[in-house]
C-alpha cells in the first residue's frame, strides 16, 4: 500500500501538472504562470490533509509543504512549454540550475548546457547572477565564446564584439529606432534623439538624412553613424578592454571576463526579472535550485 507522503508527492505533482497545462492554454505570462504555480503548490498541503488527515498526523507540516518541491516545479514546467511548443505560441524557455551567485551558461528544461555557438535566448547564451536565498537580486545577461588566439568575436544580440588579445575592442551593430531595447540603448548614447515623419533623423543636435553617415565624438571615442534606412542606424566604434565602464562603451557592455578557456561579455541592458525568472522579449529564463 502507498504510503501517504508518497500520496502527497504525487498528488503535487499531478496539480502541478494541471496548472502548466492551464498556463500554456490560457497564455499567461511568466508572472502569472508562476502565481498559479505557487497557490496550487500551496493548496495541495491543505487538501491532502483533507483527504488523508489521519494517515498525515504524525507527519510535520514543514515536511508536507517541502515534499516534491523539485519535482512539481519541472513537472509545471515541462507541461507549460510542451503545451506552448504545440500552440505554436514561439515562447522560449531556459534555465540556470544554482543557488549561488556567478557566471553562467543556461540550460535548456532537459539539462543540456547551451554551447558557446548558440544563442537562443533573445540572442543571449549566458548569465551574470547575484542569488540571495534562491531568488535574483540582479542579473546580466551575455554571450559567451572559446577564447581564440587573436581575435575573439562574440554577439550580444544584434552587437557584434571583437576582442583582440591586445585589449582592443570593436564594438558594431544595427538599431531599431522602433525597438524598445534599441531606443534605450541609442537614447543612453545620444541624449538628443528626434526622428521626424520625413524621416530626417536628429542626434545631438546634428540632422542626418536617410543614407547620410556621421562621425561623432562621444567622451574620448569616435562613433561612426550610418543612417541606412528608416528608423535604423549603424554604429561602429572602437574603444578598449578596460574601458568597458566608461561611457560611451558602458552603453553596450556591462562587463568582460575570462573563465576557463572562454570570454564572456555581458549587455548594459538587463533583462526584466522578478523572484526567479527573467525575460527578453519573448524568451524566459528561471532559476531552479541546483542539484
Amino acid at each position: 500500500m502507498m504510503e501517504a507522503r508518497h500520496k502527497v508527492y504525487y498528488f503535487r505533482v499531478l496539480i502541478s501538472s494541471l496548472a502548466g497545462l492551464a498556463s500554456g492554454l490560457i497564455g499567461l505570462t511568466s508572472i502569472e504562470g508562476l502565481s498559479l504555480f505557487l497557490l496550487t503548490y500551496f493548496l495541495v498541503t491543505p487538501v491532502s490533509l483533507r483527504l488523508w488527515g489521519n494517515e498525515l498526523k504524525d507527519t510535520g507540516l514543514i515536511k508536507l509543504y517541502k515534499e516534491a518541491v523539485g519535482s512539481s516545479f519541472l513537472a509545471f514546467l515541462l507541461v507549460w512549454v510542451l503545451v506552448i511548443n504545440l500552440m505554436g505560441l514561439g515562447v522560449s524557455i531556459y534555465v540556470v540550475r544554482t543557488s549561488s551567485s556567478g557566471i553562467y551558461p543556461i540550460q535548456t528544461l532537459d539539462g543540456r548546457t547551451v554551447g558557446p555557438d548558440e544563442r537562443p535566448f533573445a540572442g543571449y547564451n549566458a548569465v551574470f547572477l547575484n542569488v540571495s536565498n534562491g531568488k535574483i537580486k540582479d542579473i546580466y545577461v551575455g554571450t559567451y565564446a572559446k577564447k581564440s588566439y587573436e581575435t575573439t568575436q562574440l554577439y550580444l544580440s544584434n552587437t557584434k564584439i571583437k576582442l583582440w588579445n591586445n585589449g582592443t575592442l570593436l564594438i558594431e551593430g544595427s538599431y531599431n529606432l522602433s525597438s524598445d531595447r534599441d531606443s534605450i540603448r541609442i537614447r543612453k548614447l545620444f541624449k538628443n534623439v528626434t526622428l521626424y515623419r520625413n524621416g530626417t533623423l536628429i542626434l545631438d543636435g546634428a540632422k542626418l538624412s536617410l543614407g547620410d553617415s556621421k562621425s561623432f565624438t562621444l567622451g574620448n571615442i569616435t562613433i561612426n553613424v550610418l543612417y541606412n534606412s528608416k528608423d535604423t542606424i549603424h554604429l561602429k566604434l572602437i574603444s578598449r578592454k578596460d574601458k568597458v565602464t566608461e561611457y560611451p562603451t558602458s552603453v553596450f557592455i556591462s562587463l568582460i571576463e575570462e573563465k576557463g578557456n572562454y570570454i564572456y561579455v555581458f549587455d548594459s541592458l538587463k533583462p526584466i526579472w522578478k523572484t526567479r525568472t527573467a525575460r527578453v522579449d519573448e524568451s524566459y529564463l528561471i532559476v531552479l535550485p541546483s542539484g
